[in-house]
């Protein structure tokens, strides 16, 4: 391995020798013919200085790259010797040493050929950091650090105003996050949060540690994009070596990848610190990944005072009295957009804006400097530039623009070159001119705005939308985003929206008309009449949104032939009342109602009214809120769509059928049921439901009610059993107990571990099920989903002893490569029945060498639903639902 080798080194080794210390080679290393200089060595080390490199000697204590540690060789044997280490000791190397400097072939070189030598052989061997001194390494971290800070601060604070910025940053209390050694930690925040800086202030501190003791070693600090096709090697090349002391590793902007990218990254990186339990790794994010909880770190807001301090501190002065309004203290609480209103208050621009709006405009007044025109075609590349980074693989090399083209993006400002290749200075630059992209239709919106795509794509997207050139085309926008993904359309409008539909604020029937007329992009205007005008305006927004729902919408809205059930609108004086049909009747989509509040005769299945949202994302919001909470419902009731033949629709079909059984009779126990005599009973409970609007049931022991829905359902179910008996989905415990207080002492430990067993494999079998059944476009942003397929490994923990505690279940959900059955799932079960029983060390064991994800170990513990209930793996599926759902923030979990 190469080395910056002294002048005075080289000058011994060939003081010493000229000659291939290789036995019968004597090849001359450096000679000269016509007064030109010929270099032919190779200078080989007898002990390596890494672990795993050629005669590694851990005791070995003088300098590696010293003389007596050197032996010349020419390329040929050089290669040979250390490719073939274990077959030439260090001994025999030494002896060779020994054996070279004794037949006195040195030779006297003058410095400028000693260094000739030396720039021979840095051209011909590769760098390794491992060259630098442990002083020229840490001048180079301290460097680093210094520079990111002040890229990130270069557009937006003047250059006499930058040292004293910096100086106020580095002075901040903040206690600096903690990462305990041999474990990864992930740092969550929106956009411009001060993610960034935290983790700076970490690897800061691991740079104090490195200085002050020998025994640590300097921290490294990567990008995403970086290291995207492999954390370990990234680490490796940058030390040139694997870490065995300390060390702290960094990976900003996990969002800069795709989702995918980012969860393999963070899955390597809990691989690496059990490979290397010396090394640490902290993470940075914007919301979004699935994380294991004791992983995920929130970085706090700012409060506004602080805010205004930096604002102050950049401007010179204090802060403009203007800037404290309830929106922009809002902006305030965030660093980034803390710098970009005062870099709008020194341009003398609006601040009154969107946060999006704000973001966006710094792009701009980086690129406009005075006496200077960006010419049309930078423009261009910029987008060009952006559309490159945002797809994988997100490297843009310097040779995809010609030179002249390449240093005027440079000198916006914009955009820096690092080793040939071209990034943005901030990751808000990529999103703006990825915006700009999609407003020239550069990129297609469809493609940016898919499930897969979205991630990376955000930004640019809610830039796109707040930049928008007319309210009109805002509209065409939000309403294509709705019918693409609307888990983005939600996204956005909390991005780029500050409406709040909290307080009652009841609009003119002037300012409903005017909102309507502004952002009309399908002719709703032409209706004169106004509730029925304002109706269909509604209404757009919801279809547009069932639609990109897929397969889900007929679960969250009631459909009539293929299309959302009739309307009935009332309106007046700001207040509207919106009455949704429950029959499938012929006529307009949309009809007026005569009165606010109608009596619900059969043919109106719901009736509700709120102050008309005359507001630019007003109708948005309300779609929103109303299919939100349809889906926490349907959630909640466990009624997504399911193959009728899965397992879950077996759990269902048999505890609605056991309640119809014995709703008169009080709780029974699980025993088959007569399928003849219940499905008497559900014809009769359907002809009850068919004259009412809803009706419902209720149980003891019921969290929900039973609803006509339900009965209907159970009824289709019915309708394809074959057997005479509907038999429970779990079976009766196998002991006898007399006195038995609790269920699960009826269970033994064997059938215990079976039943657990099967509630895992049909959970996840469910689980897949609800996601491809209801979810078909977005399972690749779902985190268990996109693990598939998946190895379950299970512990019980039935002891013998009936006065222990019920039996303790605990699951590790685990990625296997080893099969690409997605339609199944491989368990793997483990029984302990008592304290020293040693199953409980060997499952402890071999799920402490696999590396830890958002799902594993899922600890279970005495869970809250028995696996002998006849709903144990729909619960169990719905659960890792919701919490896949709460990630994308389609739900809120409860």
């Amino acid at each position: 391995m190469a080395r910056d080798y002294s002048l005075q080194t080289i000058k011994l080794l060939f003081g010493r020798s000229n000659r291939c210390a290789y036995p019968e080679c004597s090849e001359q290393l450096v000679f000269s013919d016509r007064d030109l200089l010929t270099v032919a060595v190779q200078i080989a080390h007898i002990r390596s200085e890494t672990p795993r490199g050629p005669r590694h000697d851990p005791d070995y204590e003088e300098d590696v790259d010293g003389e007596a540690n050197l032996l010349l060789l020419c390329g040929k044997h050089h290669k040979h010797v250390d490719d073939h280490a274990s077959a030439y000791s260090t001994e025999e190397l030494l002896t060779w040493k020994q054996q070279q400097v004794a037949q006195g072939t040195g030779i006297d070189l003058s410095d400028n050929e000693l260094r000739q030598i030396l720039q021979r052989l840095a051209a011909t061997m590769p760098f390794s950091p491992r060259m630098r001194s442990r002083a020229e390494t840490l001048d180079n971290a301290h460097r680093e650090l210094h520079g990111r800070r002040a890229a990130r601060l270069k557009l937006f604070v003047p250059p006499h105003r930058r040292d004293e910025v910096l100086a106020w940053m580095t002075a901040l209390d903040d206690p600096v996050v903690t990462v305990p050694t041999g474990n990864v930690r992930v740092l969550v925040a929106s956009l411009g949060a001060g993610k960034s800086e935290q983790a700076n202030r970490w690897w800061e501190q691991g740079l104090r540690e490195a200085e002050s003791a020998d025994d640590v070693d300097v921290p490294l600090f990567f990008t995403a994009r970086m290291v995207a096709h492999g954390l370990q090697d990234a680490i490796v090349a940058k030390l040139g070596a694997d870490p065995h002391l300390n060390c702290r590793v960094v990976v900003d902007e996990l969002d800069g990848v795709p989702t995918s990218e980012a969860q393999n990254l963070l899955h390597e990186a809990r691989t690496l610190v059990h490979a290397w339990p010396q090394v640490s790794v902290l993470a940075c994010t914007r919301p979004g990944l699935a994380l294991a909880e004791e992983e995920r770190i929130d970085v706090p807001a700012w409060s506004p005072d602080r805010g205004a301090a930096l604002v102050s501190l950049v401007l010179g002065e204090p802060a403009p009295h203007h800037l404290w309004t309830a929106e922009t203290s809002t902006l305030l609480t965030n660093p980034l957009t803390s710098l970009a209103l005062a870099a709008q208050v020194r341009a003398g621009r609006n601040i009154r804006i969107s946060r999006t709006r704000l973001l966006a405009d710094l792009a701009t007044q980086a690129a406009c400097v005075p006496g200077q025109d960006v010419p049309d075609e930078t423009w261009e590349d910029l987008a060009s530039l952006a559309v490159v980074l945002l797809e994988p693989p997100h490297v843009a090399k310097s040779t995809l623009f010609r030179l002249p083209r390449v240093q005027r993006l440079i000198a916006t400002g914009l955009v820096v070159e690092n080793s040939g290749e071209l990034t943005f200075a901030l990751p808000v630059f990529e999103q703006y001119f990825g915006a700009e992209a999609i407003a020239s239709d550069s990129v297609d919106l469809a493609t940016a705005a898919a499930p897969r795509s979205f991630p990376r794509w955000r930004y640019a997207l809610a830039v796109a939308v707040s930049s928008a050139p007319t309210p009109a085309r805002q509209e065409e926008l939000l309403l294509r985003l709705a019918k693409i993904n609307p888990a983005a359309l939600f996204w956005i409008m909390g991005e780029v929206s500050t409406c709040d539909l909290g307080p009652l604020t009841f609009h003119t029937d002037t300012e409903i008309s005017a909102v309507i007329q502004r952002r009309d992009v399908n002719g709703v205007n032409t209706e004169p009449n106004l509730a029925l005008r304002a109706g269909r305006w509604l209404r757009e927004a919801e279809t547009a949104l069932l639609e990109g729902l897929g397969p889900l919408a007929k679960s969250l809205v009631r459909h009539h032939d293929g299309r959302p059930a009739r309307w009935g609108i009332w309106l007046q004086n700001g207040w509207a009342t919106l009455a949704r049909a429950r029959d499938a009747e012929g006529g307009p989509e949309v009809t007026p109602l005569t009165e606010p509040w109608p009596p619900r005769p059969h043919n109106w299945q719901s009736v509700t009214g709120f102050t008309f949202p005359a507001h630019d994302f007003g109708r948005w919001h309300i779609a929103q809120q109303t299919l939100q909470k349809q889906l926490a419902t349907a959630i909640q009731r466990r009624t997504l769509s399911v193959p009728k033949d899965s397992w879950l629709a077996r759990e269902r079909t048999y505890d609605l059928a056991k309640f119809v059984h014995t709703f008169d009779n009080g709780r029974g126990h699980s025993t088959p049921i007569d399928v003849a005599e219940i499905r008497e009973r559900v014809s009769a409970w359907e002809e009850r439901a068919a004259g009412t609007v809803r009706s419902t049931w209720s149980g003891t022991g019921r969290n929900v009610d039973v609803d006509s829905d339900d009965i209907r359902w159970l009824s289709s179910q019915l309708a394809l059993e074959t057997n005479d008996l509907l038999l429970p989905p779990w079976p009766e415990g196998d002991l006898v107990r007399p006195r038995a207080t609790w269920t699960w002492e009826l269970y033994s430990p064997k059938l215990t571990l079976a039943l657990a067993e099967i509630m895992v494999r049909e959970a996840l079998v469910g689980y897949r099920q609800l996601v491809e059944q209801n979810f078909p476009a977005f399972g690749d942003a779902l985190g268990l989903y996109g693990m598939f397929p998946v190895r379950a490994e299970v512990l019980v923990m039935r002891f013998t002893d009936t006065e222990v505690d019920s039996p303790d279940v605990r699951l590790a959900v685990l990625p296997d490569n080893s099969t690409s059955d997605f339609e199944s799932a491989a368990v793997v079960s483990t029984l302990v029945t008592g304290l020293q029983d040693p199953a409980y060390g060997d499952w402890c064991r071999r799920i402490r060498h696999v590396p830890r994800n958002a799902f594993n170990p899922i600890d279970l513990g005495n869970i809250d639903h028995p696996i002998w209930d006849s709903n144990a793996a729909t619960t169990l599926a719905y659960r890792w639902l919701r919490r896949d759902l709460a990630a994308l923030g389609w739900h809120t979990e409860r």
